[in-house]
């Protein structure tokens, strides 16, 4: 099945929101782990601060990169969809139990 041009520029954009979605996600995150880190002084708040910051610069670079250059090459729009989709979720639960 072939991706039309229209369908691939709609999902990449669908991409790019998911994908500022997810970074506003991963910011909040940080900031509580921040929080706790300050708190608490424990290690582990620094690893979750570490891992949360690799998180933020990978949606950082797939939704610039969506955004500015239409993604990663035809058929990929809807896989990036997905996958940010999926990165969403995990995220807004992790942040729920979290918060």
């Amino acid at each position: 099945m072939a991706v039309t041009t229209v369908m691939e520029t709609l999902s990449f954009n669908i991409a790019s929101i998911i994908g500022i979605i997810n970074i506003c996600l991963l910011i909040a995150l940080s900031y509580v782990y921040y929080q706790n880190y300050k708190e608490i002084k424990s290690q582990f708040n620094i690893g979750l601060l570490v891992f949360s910051g690799f998180l933020l610069l990978q949606s950082v670079f797939l939704t610039l990169s969506s955004i500015f250059h239409g993604g990663f090459g035809p058929g990929t729009g809807v896989l990036l969809s997905i996958n940010n989709l999926i990165l969403s979720i995990s995220l807004s639960v992790l942040l729920k139990i979290t918060w």
